[in-house]
């Protein structure tokens, strides 16, 4: 019999004398994969294996470094808010964030910078920024205040559309041009807040479903990579198993060569074979959308199929040039970039050859001579295919352009991420697609219970996490979330005052217990 999805508040008890060892398999090593180890392995499990599909830990954590000791962020950038974030409090704990008021440099000037290299000015990038940020209150009003969505509006770019068209119809001809540009700019910068190509794309309905956690935003400065090295540290080294690709996840009953009987049977691509009670599914959503339908063995429910169908999961990439020299002014910390979309031809929208540097919204001065650009998108898919050397080449002249330096040199190294064609993340993060509702993310999240109604197949990772998907601490919570779903089966005598669910997994809390010793 095929195994379903039933609700989590049914779910059965298991004894504490069922298996002396209870075996659990993760698979993926970034910080939901991580976190359910370390969790699991605090609670006295002693036989956790986390399979890796790469050389390394952390997934879409990924921090390197050059000769002189300044990092860069591949992946994860910030802490997403501080109230409440376990990845915050991780950091403020091991002084990882006591460089965050050091070292402060006079680079603090943010330009707004059309094609042709002329300024845009304050009084204008406020009127749009009090437009813009107001539209978007009133997109995730619909979720928070329930409030019906108009039926022609499925959108949040269908909604912005409407918000912009409105303003601009208000302004003199002569300011219309300039709005547009800001506007313009700063929807771009939402798409890759996002994750999405468009906001045509995201859900109208349910973008207010995310929640901002208060607090401003921050970076790790020694690298986001700490955050998984302090967790880790309670995991044995040989319990995480690197190069281990997955190939395929049967669950039901399972024979091993030594006669015993496994719920769960984890065959790896290099054709090893693992075993366990429990396996916890950490895999990104894009190695869902690409691969579930040869993973899974039975196939997922329908249900779930679906919902890793409807839910979107976008590309985010990052470029970072080093120069010999600055070639931005010393105050200089941000450019924006003001495309205009009036001499962006629909024919020309399709050569991503000529056009795929509109997609970087703005360049940001990390060091004196390091500029970071974000972009995603098709933009971000099309600079994957291009070399560095390609990468560097285009993004030169669009500084030379913007700055009016016509004699900026090619940087001496350039760096980008190639997010896109990773086969084991095949995308950045997640967000709610305009064909896809809240309750897919619920769906998703639900685990697959055997003939006993026991939780045998788990999923953790951002995209699992209602509130909180697209973070990083959405992702840790959710692998806190599987293995204490876990832990709760072999606690037949477990008491209110025992239950560390509401301290990890609680819509509204995400603190880190007392306990950890992280």
């Amino acid at each position: 019999m095929a195994a379903e999805v039933f609700s989590t508040t049914n779910m059965a008890k298991v004894s504490a004398d069922t298996r002396p060892a209870r075996k659990v398999l993760i698979i993926g090593a970034g910080i939901a994969g991580i976190s359910a180890a370390e969790h699991l392995y605090r609670k006295g499990f002693t036989d956790v294996t986390i399979l890796e599909a790469t050389n390394r830990t952390g997934g879409r954590i990924w921090t390197i470094s050059d000769t002189e000791g300044r990092t860069a962020e591949m992946g994860a950038y910030w802490i997403h808010g501080i109230e409440k974030n376990p990845i915050y409090q991780i950091a403020d704990r091991n002084d990882l964030l006591q460089l965050r008021n050091q070292n402060k440099t006079l680079r603090h000037k943010r330009v707004f910078l059309n094609e042709e290299g002329s300024p845009i000015y304050g009084e204008v990038i406020n009127k749009v920024d009090l437009a813009f940020g107001q539209c978007m209150v009133k997109c995730e009003a619909f979720f928070k205040d329930d409030i019906p969505v108009p039926e022609d509006l499925d959108s949040v770019g269908d909604y912005v559309d409407y918000d912009r068209y409105r303003h601009i119809q208000r302004l003199h001809r002569d300011d219309r041009r300039t709005f547009t540009l800001v506007y313009d700019q700063r929807v771009a910068a939402e798409c890759i807040i996002n994750g999405c190509n468009s906001l045509h794309d995201v859900s109208l309905s349910d973008i207010g479903s995310y929640e901002e956690l208060p607090g401003i935003h921050y970076t790790i400065p020694p690298g986001f990579e700490r955050i998984l090295d302090i967790v880790k540290k309670n995991i044995p080294p040989e319990a995480i198993l690197l190069n281990h690709p997955v190939r395929t996840i049967h669950y039901g009953n399972q024979t091993a060569k030594n006669g015993q009987t496994y719920p769960i049977c984890v065959e790896c691509e290099n054709r090893k074979m693992f075993y366990a009670d429990h396996v916890i599914v950490t895999v990104s959503l894009g190695v869902l959308k690409a691969a579930c339908t040869r993973m899974f063995n039975p196939p997922l429910p329908v249900g779930k199929n679906l919902a890793i169908e409807h839910l979107g999961f976008g590309i985010v990439d990052k470029v970072i040039l080093e120069f010999n020299e600055p070639i931005t002014d010393s105050d200089m910390y941000r450019i924006h970039l003001l495309w205009d979309n009036e001499n962006y031809k629909d024919k020309s929208r399709l050569d991503l050859k000529k056009n795929w540097v509109r997609g970087i919204t703005s360049f940001e001065a990390v060091y004196t001579n390091v500029l970071l650009g974000w972009l995603c998108g098709t933009c971000a898919l099309y600079m994957e295919s291009l070399t560095e050397e390609q990468v560097g080449r285009d993004c030169v002249k669009v500084l030379s352009k913007f700055l009016k330096k016509p004699n900026i040199p090619m940087p001496k190294k350039v760096i980008r991420t190639r997010w896109g064609n990773n086969p084991y993340t095949r995308g950045s993060y997640s967000f709610i697609h305009v064909n896809a509702h809240l309750d897919d993310i619920c769906t998703l999240q639900e685990p697959i219970l055997d003939d006993q109604e026991i939780p045998r197949v788990l999923f953790a990772g951002e995209s699992t996490h209602e509130r909180f998907y697209s973070t990083t601490h959405g992702a840790m919570l959710t692998g806190w979330r599987e293995a204490e779903r876990i832990e709760d089966l072999y606690q037949t005598n477990k008491t209110p005052s025992d239950d560390t669910t509401a301290t990890h997994t609680s819509n509204t809390t995400s603190t880190q217990p007392a306990s950890a010793e992280i």
